[in-house]
């Protein structure tokens, strides 16, 4: 699954280098101007029709517009580029504008610039898994900012929105269940209401990996070369550790204020939920790593997935096996970074 892979052998277990390390996936190949020029005009319309499609299917949308934008900026320049955002963009706008109005409009513009951003780094072998994180970091503000914007407007909040949606439900469901169904209804009700911001983070996830799709696939439809084993190739930067560690503090200091108590742990609650989502795959990427190390068939991988999810949900042990990653280096990859502890697999 990882780079290095030949005759379904893994490589050799050494460090891996920095270009490894990259989640971008493309080595560029020698083309024509007249060829350029046809992919960039394939592309666009792929694009457009992409655009066009965000309002009415969300997210999936993502995946078109991505895979035109990294064909029409594969071998292009700065022209093709920003053709494929302005293009995408202005498509998007004048299409929700028609459909739904114009109060999606910037959830369309953040879609279609999520998507461009993400093919335009695979296209330029640019993309890391920091930068990815940080990306899903913005559409996740751009998205929840516009909300409460909106919900302000209204003389409400998201989160007595939410309320407001999910007790209705919960009381008309009460009746009809036994204690422990009740007890479990309630007990979702309240995580909904703590984490709703969390569900941001997850669409901004959705967002990035349907739009990452799209752009490998436009990657390979142009002809460039696409390396295999990104999920293996995951690897957060250090201060989503340090993050990590931050919400936790937050959360256990919002306990022991006079005032704003419930605020201040829910912030922290949802930053290490946040967090723990980055870390929990940076565990699955050590577990697939070590079973390609040792070729482990393709059911035993996903059995060995399907558990550790199972593990993450009710022990949290793949985040806490993430976490340790980042200090220990299990994979021994060349970091930009020393490691934490003093003789574990990264270069010095």
């Amino acid at each position: 699954m990882g780079d290095g892979m030949n005759d379904k052998r893994p490589a050799v277990p050494e460090r891996s280098s920095a270009e490894s390390r990259q989640l971008a996936a493309t080595r560029d190949g020698s083309s024509s101007g007249r060829d350029v020029r046809s992919r960039f005009v394939r592309g666009m319309i792929w694009c457009l029709i992409g655009s066009a499609l965000v309002a009415v299917v969300p997210v999936l949308a993502n995946v078109m517009v991505a895979f035109g934008a990294a064909i029409a900026m594969s071998g292009g320049g700065r022209r093709e580029r920003a053709a494929a955002y302005l293009g995408g963009i202005a498509m998007g706008c004048a299409s929700t504008g028609l459909l739904v109005g114009a109060y999606d409009l910037p959830m369309t513009v953040t879609s279609v610039l999520c998507a461009c951003a993400v093919a335009d780094g695979v296209v330029r072998d640019r993309l890391r898994t920091g930068s990815l994180l940080l990306l899903v970091t913005a559409v996740t503000w751009a998205m929840m900012g516009t909300d409460m914007v909106s919900t302000s407007l209204q003389g409400t909040s998201i989160g007595e929105l939410v309320t407001n949606v999910v007790n209705p439900v919960v009381e008309a469901s009460e009746g009809s269940l036994d204690l422990s169904s009740t007890a479990a209804l309630i007990e979702a009700r309240d995580a909904m209401v703590v984490y709703w911001p969390t569900l941001y983070f997850v669409v901004g996830v959705a967002l990035a990996l349907f739009s990452l799709l799209g752009s490998l696939m436009g990657a390979r439809a142009s002809g460039a070369g696409v390396r295999a084993g990104m999920l293996v190739r995951y690897d957060v930067p250090l201060w989503v550790a340090v993050v990590f560690a931050l919400g936790v503090a937050i959360q256990l200091v919002g306990l022991h204020l006079p005032s704003w108590q419930d605020g201040v742990a829910m912030v922290g609650a949802n930053v290490v939920m946040c967090a723990r989502l980055a870390l929990a795959q940076q565990g699955l990427s050590v577990l697939l790593w070590w079973m390609a190390e040792r070729r482990a068939p393709s059911v035993a991988r996903a059995m060995a997935v399907l558990a550790a999810l199972w593990l993450e949900m009710s022990f949290a042990l793949t985040s806490v096996v993430g976490l340790l990653d980042v200090g220990l280096n299990f994979r021994h990859m060349e970091r930009r970074r020393p490691d934490l502890v003093r003789g574990s697999g990264g270069e010095r």
